[in-house]
This record gives structure tokens, sequence and C-alpha cells, in this order.
């Protein structure tokens, strides 16, 4: 078995120097790369290629799955509390909701991300033979160490970022989220049972609804019928993460649809129910990996 060479941090900044070049207003720090867009063929697939060597994300959730693999270095992170680590040949299969954070270790790191929709994997997995046709996909283990999956998905995502050829595209995606399912995925029909109890549901509903406004705790509480101190508790236990990273994460998901259709970083900040433009500047990077101008300037070229 050959082993594995990591890039020097050096190798890593000359690397990616002339990428981060050609990615406007990044604001990372020196050396790392982070480059967005979207397929919007695949229901507005979101795809991340990136280069981090000291950014730290803040825990942090999706409403999409989060699928992909780490091309070199090591990545230190929890998924749903469980502390662990990635390197080449890890493969990451997040579920919609599930919390999770990441740091470089050393060197740094650098993967190819994908964020499908559930309605885009669905569709794949209702296709597959092996699969049961019954209420939703998810993942049981989040991370897994598979060389053939992780270049198969990494191979993907090359293709979509260079390829103009649309069946290519279709072919490569289509086969390596196909073989990661197979694999991995399983259908279930109480996926969200874990969302219980249904005031919690009454709550987050009501976050999703009233975002842009400015919450507090009492108010929070006394959807749920709690008092402060229990709904904190409750909620946290049920959601794995507490009430105000769940709101936070749901502003910086609109922030990225806003920001993807064309609004200014100021205005955005305004509307999603942050203080100002730094405030949406500092939560947005720690989950992002990027400030919302440099994301907004890369969906814009």
């Amino acid at each position: 078995m050959s082993k594995t060479v990591l890039p020097t941090c050096d190798s890593l900044c000359r690397m990616e120097m002339i990428s981060q070049q050609d990615a406007v207003g990044m604001e990372l720090e020196q050396g790392e790369h982070a480059k967005f867009w979207r397929e919007e063929t695949y229901d507005s697939l979101e795809c991340l290629k990136a280069t981090f060597l000291r950014h730290e994300f803040s825990p942090h959730t999706h409403d999409t799955f989060v699928i992909g693999a780490v091309v070199a270095g090591y990545q230190k992170h929890k998924l749903k509390g469980a502390e662990s680590v990635g390197g080449p040949g890890s493969v990451f299969m997040l579920n919609p909701e599930d919390v999770h954070d990441g740091r470089p270790m050393e060197q740094g790191y650098s993967y190819r991300m994908f964020y499908p929709s559930v309605k885009l994997l669905d569709e794949i997995a209702a296709d597959l033979p092996r699969m049961q046709h019954a209420g939703s996909l998810f993942f049981k283990d989040l991370m897994c160490h598979d060389k053939k999956i992780a270049q198969a998905l990494i191979a993907a995502h090359d293709v979509l970022e260079h390829s103009k050829d649309p069946l290519e595209k279709d072919e490569t995606l289509f086969r390596s989220f196909g073989a990661l399912i197979e694999r991995y995925g399983s259908w279930s029909t109480s996926v969200l049972e874990t969302r219980e109890p249904k005031a919690i549901e009454r709550v987050c509903e009501y976050m999703h609804a009233h975002f842009g406004e400015e919450l507090n705790l009492i108010m929070l509480a006394n959807i749920a019928g709690m008092s402060r101190a229990y709904f904190v508790r409750v909620f946290s236990k049920h959601m794995n993460q507490t009430p105000h990273g769940y709101l936070t994460d749901i502003r910086v998901r609109a922030a990225r649809k806003m920001l993807h259709n064309g609004l200014t970083p100021m205005s955005v900040a305004n509307d999603c129910g942050f203080f100002d433009q730094s405030h949406l500047n500092r939560h947005f990077k720690r989950r992002i990996g990027t400030t919302p101008g440099a994301y907004k300037n890369m969906h814009a070229q």
C-alpha cells in the first residue's frame, strides 16, 4: 500500500495562490481558498472547493445534505457531538439538520463538498434497485473512510467545475451519488422523530417564519409552554444545538439565498435579523468559510 504524502503548508499556499487571485475579495487567510458555485440543473446544487489552513467552522447545520471528500490534509470535527478526524479518503455524508463543525490539523486540509437537496438525493435513491422505496433517505454513518467512493466524488466534483458537456456532468454526478447511496444510504419513515416533542417543533416553525425579527428567550419559551431554563435544556437535547445556534443557521441559510439572488450584504444583514453587516460577516464566515461579499461575487461571475 502506497503511503499518502501530505502537502506542506508552503506547497498548499503555492498550489492555491493562483486560484485565490481569481476569487474576488475572498478575505481569507493567506494560502486559503474557497470557491462556491451552483449547478441549477440539479435542483440548485451548490458546490464548494476549498483549502483551509487556520479557518475554524462554528457548530452549524444545513437544510440540505452535505456530501464530499477530503483531498489532502486532515480536519478535526464533531459530527452530532462525536469527535473524529477526516483525512484523504474520508467521505462526509451528513443529513439535513445534522450539527457539525470543523477545524484544520497541522498543515490544514483541502476538500470538495456538495450540498444536494433532499429532492435530488431522494430521486437518485428511488432509481436504485437495492434501496427500499419508503420514507426519506438518510445516512446512519456521517463519515467513513472509503477511498473508492472518495475518488469518485472528487472526480465528479472536478467534472462539474470544468466540463461544459451536460451528459458528462449528468453521468459522473449520478454514478458517484448512486454508489454512495447504495453503499451507505438507508430509508426511514421516522427520520424526524428526534425533532420531538411537538413544543420544540412549534418553536422551530416560528423561528423559520420570523427569523428576520428580533427574537428572545422569553418569547420562544412561551411558545413552547416552558420555563426559559427548561426550554433551553429540552431544545438543546432534541436539536443538538442551542436555540441561538439554530436561529443563526436559519438566518445564514436565508442570507445565502438572498446573496445568490443579487442582494447586497448590507440589505441581507437587515432582512435576516443581524444587527449590522459585521454581525452577518462574522457568523456567515464561521459557517460558510468565506464572507458574504466574496460569496456574492463568486455567484455573480
